[in-house]
């Protein structure tokens, strides 16, 4: 039987009333502190409508606790949500990366609801929020910084006591040396990274940067991400029992436009292709494996010689190389349990890896002596401290920018030579689960909704071939009936 009891203020007014319900005894005989929460009636109740109201959600209440669905509750949100981040992050279930960006997204959230207790948001909260996210000027410290003209980064880092870029970079700034060496050359970085550079020399951006800060509102996606992560944090609570119910499942989050995966025709292909055999042999492997793999930026990075099997013409896929602030460049596991495969070469692309083993990497490590790190991985850095090591992710796609400038071809990024492999498997007439297979997706049905646009437009030019084949040629060829004209004529 729940226990009532009421609230008054300092004139004696009955304000609220507390409703209890024992929970019992540990197993060592200790009472057990009860479940507990607190009613407000409206002002406008009558009396009788206050005493049947309150009978109501203290029967409520108390079947909620019989039936395990109501704990505390009383946790913020904010609080809670670092409780679900760093227990989801030990129990593998969100890769170092995802919790990065989860923590990123949930300033904001914290913005809006961290304050709330677990046990008092409803959808209503939620719909508020996405409607907050969705205004101008949510992008707080975000936009690019330009060095300005009469700075010289270099010089200043020299002078605040490091003589290596990398040093200052992991030490200091908590930044990819390829970020610092793009702000010393004129390159804009982001606010963010331009922030701890400035942080780490003791000035303040607007010191050493011009800045352009970005007013416009967030993406409907990115309104979507933050939806994610709540939904994540308050299932959890759902499960702990601590709420009735997930109030996220029940929100309404903005829908996201779906982007077109931009890909290369034949021609920007064969284009691309043709300028790269002027490169560098380490680059033209490694721009042939993005294309003929389908890989993803930090899985062809990952790639290390003993996944290499030059008699059956295969590569596996096992391992990633990433890159977080604070911990640098590491190695992961892949996206999902699906991409970690297997994959078949072509002849020639395993006759350019030969040829990059015998003629580059080989030298190089050689060359090096003492000063090489043998990480074992095909694609590594040629110079520093670190030679040998695995390349920083940004690194590539630093060069694909250079590459396609310096040689008048369409922007090119890692990415595009996945979407373009998908492309052209699809227009080869490979079925959505072989080439959904063959990019690592979780199910077929990531691949059909990704790559959709590319789907329609293969089924257009069937429809194309179909005409040309079939109802032009249609025209050409005598019926029977027409022949029997013919003869008589």
């Amino acid at each position: 039987m729940a226990n009532i009891s009421q609230r008054k203020n300092k004139n004696g007014e009955v304000i609220s009333y507390r409703i209890r319900v024992a929970r019992g005894y540990d197993s060592k005989g200790n009472k057990l502190k009860p479940y507990e929460m607190t009613w407000k009636p409206s002002p406008k109740m009558t009396a009788k409508q206050i005493e049947k109201e309150l009978q109501r959600q203290a029967t409520l209440f108390e079947e909620q606790c019989k039936a395990g669905l109501s704990g505390d509750g009383k946790q913020k949100f904010a609080d809670y949500a670092e409780y679900v981040i760093d227990l989801k992050e030990r129990s593998g279930e969100l890769r170092h990366h995802t919790v990065v960006r989860y923590r990123e997204l949930l300033k904001r959230v914290n913005e809006g609801i961290g304050h709330l207790k677990i046990c008092d948001i409803r959808p209503q909260h939620l719909n508020k929020l996405y409607e907050e996210l969705s205004k101008e000027g949510l992008r707080k410290n975000s936009g690019k910084a330009l060095i300005k003209s009469d700075t010289d980064l270099k010089e200043l880092i020299h002078r605040s006591g490091y003589t290596n870029l990398e040093k200052f970079a992991k030490e200091a700034a908590a930044v990819a040396v390829i970020t610092i060496r793009q702000a010393s050359k004129g390159i804009k970085v982001s606010y963010n990274s331009a922030e701890k550079i400035a942080t780490a020399l003791g000035k303040k951006p607007a010191e050493l940067f011009d800045i352009e800060y970005d007013n416009r509102p967030l993406s409907p996606k990115t309104v979507r991400e933050h939806h994610v992560l709540v939904h994540l944090v308050l299932h959890q609570a759902e499960c702990e029992l601590l709420i009735p119910y997930n109030p996220a499942a029940k929100a309404k989050p903005p829908k996201a436009e779906r982007t077109k995966a931009n890909y290369f025709e034949a021609e920007q292909i064969a284009a691309i292709l043709q300028a790269a055999e002027q490169e560098p042999l380490k680059w033209r492997t490694l721009l042939h494996l993005l294309l003929v793999t389908g890989g993803r930026r930090g899985e062809v990075l990952g790639l290390s010689w003993d996944n290499i099997n030059f008699d059956f013409n295969t590569i596996h896929i096992e391992k990633c190389v990433y890159y977080e602030a604070d911990t640098g460049i590491y190695i992961d596991k892949p996206k999902t349990e699906s991409s970690a495969r297997y994959i078949k070469l072509p002849p020639q692309t395993m006759e350019l890896l030969h040829q990059y083993k015998n003629e580059y990497y080989l030298p190089l490590k050689a060359a090096c002596g003492q000063a090489w790190n043998d990480s074992g991985f095909l694609f590594v850095k040629d110079s520093g401290e670190s030679i040998g090591s695995p390349m920083h992710p940004d690194s590539v796609t630093g060069y694909c920018d250079k590459f396609s400038d310096r040689c008048g071809l369409p922007h090119i990024n890692p990415h595009a030579f996945r979407h373009t492999a998908a492309s052209m498997l699809y227009f080869a007439g490979l079925d959505i689960i072989t080439i959904s297979n063959h990019l690592g997706h979780a199910k077929p049905s990531t691949t059909q909704n990704i790559y959709a646009h590319i789907m329609a437009e293969a089924e257009s030019r069937v429809a194309d071939c179909m005409g040309q084949m079939i109802l032009t040629t249609r025209q050409t060829i005598n019926t029977p009936a027409d022949n029997k004209k013919a003869s008589a004529v």
